[in-house]
């Protein structure tokens, strides 16, 4: 039998193939073409795929068709793709430009995907820019847009999006999908309200990407929106919408609204792991850790299989909640399920007890994991230890953050926090003479609030909304009334740069969430919940100062801020002041 037969033989049984459904002979190079397409279908490695086309190409001229069986080979074989995957694209592209074949739309389309699929955007959009109007369609463009969405550049994936000549439903899923991804989730909520304004009617695909903004904003009108267009197209009584199910679950615990959140996971018909870690997850950061653990023990007696992140969101349902001896147990069960603790587990067993006031065991937690912890899992033991003011383990753990992120201003603002509620002045002028000195900035807090369809965003100081002097003259009347119940501002942890007690003071009295929290006492009616979606942790102040104005104002407020919610109603915090 010829070497090469011996060769197909081989890559046919390597894929699952038998012989006969392999046939190919030099003199029927569609019979290749088959076992590319099984190639393809199968996600063979690339050496399979290279050595067929190799087989086609010396016993014929390969066609378009060839091509894109190739190309789409290549793309199928990503996850267990070798570092010479990109090589072997380009010996692909190089091949399919010798042969003509990039003057046909498929191959072209497959070559496209195959680059952004490989993240090499700048090989993908040289294709694209040399293709000629006559060979680009629709999904050309589409994929264009997509690859850089998934890349992360915004700016590149919009500037292709408003020059496309045509736009499809997948076009406008893409935009929404860069947006969602590149963390801009007003303007996903932008781009969505464009398309229907467009004509489009948005699938699963969309809503999914349109309910993470929801989620991402505190758009709990918009997400409700949502909900009610999918009980009136009848999405529920489709199979396989779990995603869209477990995003409308995930939104709707991200807003606070857990009652609506359980009647949607109650209605699903078959539930998955990612859907049971949303209710969990939802559950603990809104302070339910009780109900979490609960519900975890549910999901193992219904036979259901733990993963990975479910133990993160358990484990986070017993740090917000100081269940540190339930998390320890936790965290030792890993093991029954098969589960190797990763870096987020570590991080997640030293936050708890970091919160829970035990600094020394958690930076031991960290020290002793066997991978290196992450900034952020260092920057939530440093909270803990400004929360707990462990100058012993918080000046070690300071600089490790400083020599980690230099660039970071936050960094050095804890740290400086630390040293001055302490008296140590000296140490404290140091690290801000350090940041200055390499340009760190801190980064901005911004908290969002919607209302009647739109979301309204503040900063610290901002004077750039309509309603600004409105809403200056009820933060000044309101600070007026609570001073007279006894409010006394906590200026110990403020920025670094204000240097007196009245700068200070003015400082906390404009943070962005009491200006959401000002904008929606005077638009929202009584009786409805104020929603704020803050970026960073809230401040201990800010958070003394939400829970005067529930019981001043008979108001509910909901703030969720980088770490959890907190629903303060009738001077109380559901947090229990333990955040």
């Amino acid at each position: 039998m010829p070497a090469h037969r011996h060769r197909l033989r081989f890559l046919a049984a390597h894929i699952g193939l038998r012989p006969a459904a392999a046939g190919f002979s030099t003199a029927a190079p569609s019979r290749g073409c088959l076992l590319h397409a099984e190639l393809a279908r199968r996600g063979a490695p690339v050496a399979a795929a290279l050595a067929l086309y190799s087989r086609i190409r010396a016993a014929a001229s390969p066609t378009p068709y060839t091509f894109s069986l190739l190309l789409t080979s290549l793309a199928s074989s990503l996850p267990r793709s070798p570092p010479s995957h990109a090589a072997a694209a380009g010996l692909a592209h190089a091949q399919a430009l010798k042969c003509g074949a990039l003057a046909h739309t498929v191959v072209t389309n497959c070559l496209l995907k195959l680059y952004c699929a490989l993240g090499l955007l700048p090989d993908a959009r040289r294709v694209f820019e040399t293709a000629g109007a006559a060979v680009l369609d629709v999904v050309s463009w589409n994929t264009i847009v997509s690859g850089y969405g998934k890349s992360g550049d915004l700016e590149a994936a919009r500037e292709v999006f408003v020059r496309m000549p045509d736009r499809s439903l997948v076009s406008w899923s893409a935009m929404l999908d860069a947006c969602v991804r590149a963390d801009k989730f007003s303007e996903a909520l932008r781009v969505f309200d464009q398309m229907m304004e467009e004509g489009y009617k948005p699938d699963a695909v969309v809503l999914v990407s349109l309910l993470k903004a929801c989620a991402h904003l505190g758009a709990v009108e918009m997400g409700r929106w949502v909900h009610r267009f999918l009980e009136a197209e009848g999405f529920w009584r489709r199979p396989g919408n779990v995603m869209l199910e477990t995003a409308l679950v995930d939104m709707y615990c991200k807003c606070g609204c857990m009652e609506e959140a359980w009647q949607v996971f109650d209605r699903v018909r078959s539930h998955d792991v990612v859907l049971w870690n949303a209710m969990i997850g939802g559950l603990a950061m809104n302070g339910h850790g009780k109900r979490a653990i609960e519900l975890f023990r549910m999901m193992l007696e219904t036979g259901f299989v733990p993963n990975e992140s479910t133990f993160i969101v358990v484990l986070c349902a017993c740090t917000h909640t100081g269940r540190v001896d339930e998390g320890k147990e936790v965290f030792k069960s890993m093991g029954v399920h098969g589960i190797e603790p990763r870096r987020e587990h570590y991080g997640c067993l030293a936050d708890l007890l970091g919160r829970a006031g035990l600094m020394e065991e958690a930076e031991a937690v960290l020290l002793d994991m066997p991978m290196e912890p992450h900034a952020s899992q260092w920057g939530a033991l440093m909270a803990s230890c400004l929360v707990h003011n462990n100058i012993v383990v918080g000046k070690r753990v300071g600089k490790k953050l400083i020599d980690l992120e230099p660039d970071d201003g936050g960094r050095y603002v804890v740290l400086f926090n630390l040293y001055a509620v302490n008296g140590l002045w000296e140490d404290a002028k140091a690290v801000r003479q350090v940041m200055e000195e390499r340009g760190a900035k801190k980064e901005t807090g911004l908290s969002f609030i919607e209302w009647n369809g739109l979301v309204h965003e503040f900063r610290s100081g901002d004077t750039r909304h309509p309603q600004t002097k409105l809403i200056y003259a009820l933060l000044e009347d309101m600070e007026q009334r609570l001073q007279l119940i006894g409010y006394v501002k906590d200026t110990s942890q403020v920025l670094m740069d204000m240097d007196d007690e009245e700068d200070k003071g003015s400082t906390l009295s404009y943070h962005s969430e009491r200006l959401a929290l000002a904008f929606g006492i005077l638009n929202i009616p009584h009786g409805m919940p104020i929603r704020i979606v803050k970026n960073l942790r809230v401040c201990r102040d800010c958070h003394v100062h939400a829970k005067l104005v529930s019981k001043l104002y008979q108001r509910e407020i909901i703030v969720r801020d980088r770490h959890r919610f907190h629903l303060f109603r009738d001077g109380v915090c559901s947090c229990n002041d333990y955040w």
